[in-house]
Parts: structure tokens; sequence; C-alpha cells
């Protein structure tokens, strides 16, 4: 019989490089925004007081950390062996490293805004796919609480 750890980090290999490329295009569509200069002004470094009262602004984030989750979770399935700090480590720099390279490539880019929360946001939603990951494993692999037969009564007493 095939061992499913092994067939499972198959599945989650394949569809990794799907996903990033799924949100690369997300965050890159639609391509005739690039206009090749840049536009600076349109980045808005820190949120403000009046974002955190807008929905656009909190669904936003909502959907950035949903479209990252399952990178950080592929992530970490799709490696054999990891520690809970590569997995993290790894999770944040792929998410980090996709989601800035995003964000520069929207400076040049007509209708859209850069932002530092997107990032932030991008980062959170792998992290916690890779700790969903994490919980997952940990859960398989731990063994049973209790045993799963009853014990013997103890009759070192009776005569």
């Amino acid at each position: 019989m095939e061992d499913m750890t092994n067939h499972t980090g198959k599945i989650e290999r394949a569809l990794l490089p799907a996903w990033a490329l799924f949100i690369a295009l997300v965050g890159t569509f639609p391509l005739s925004n690039f206009v090749g200069h840049s536009h600076w002004e349109y980045i808005q470094w820190l949120p403000t007081a009046e974002n955190f009262q807008l929905r656009r602004f909190l669904f936003d984030v909502v959907a950035n950390v949903a479209l990252f989750l399952p990178l950080g979770y592929l992530l970490d399935r799709s490696r054999s062996t990891s520690t809970t700090h590569q997995a993290l480590l790894l999770a944040a720099g792929a998410a980090g490293s996709l989601s800035l390279s995003m964000e520069w490539f929207q400076v040049y880019c007509h209708n859209r805004h850069p932002s530092p929360t997107d990032v932030v946001s991008n980062v959170t939603g792998s992290l916690i796919g890779a700790f969903l990951s994490i919980s997952c494993r940990k859960v398989t692999t731990s063994p049973p609480d209790r045993p799963t037969t009853p014990s013997p009564p103890d009759r070192s007493l009776v005569p």
C-alpha cells in the first residue's frame, strides 16, 4: 500500500506553483493597467483611522489573508520534513517575496493602489495557512491520549 503522506506531498507540490501563479495573476491583472512609469503618489504608506471604518478596506484585508492562506498551507504540506520554525520562515519569506513583487508591479500601474497593509495581510494569511498545516500534521501524527482497548481490571488483590 502506498504511503499516504508521500502521496499527499506530491499533490501539494503540484498545486503549489499553480496557486502561486493564481495569486500573481490576481495581483497583476488587468495587464493593461501597466504603464511603465511610477505612481508613488498612489501608495498609502500607513492606514488611517478612516480606513478601518471602510468596508472596502476591511474586505481587502480579509481577501488578502484568504488568498495567501492556501499558499502557506501548501508550502508546509509540500515539504516532507521541516520544523515549525522552518515552515513559518518559508511561509513568511515566500509570501513576502511574492507580495512585494506584486506591490512593486502595481506602483507602475494605473488604477492600482499598492500598500504595505497588503503585504502584511498577505504574509499573515500565509502564516495562518502554515499554522493550520502544522496543527493538522501534529494531530495526525500524535498518539491517542488513551488506549483504544480497555485495560484489564487489576486482580492482584483477589484471593
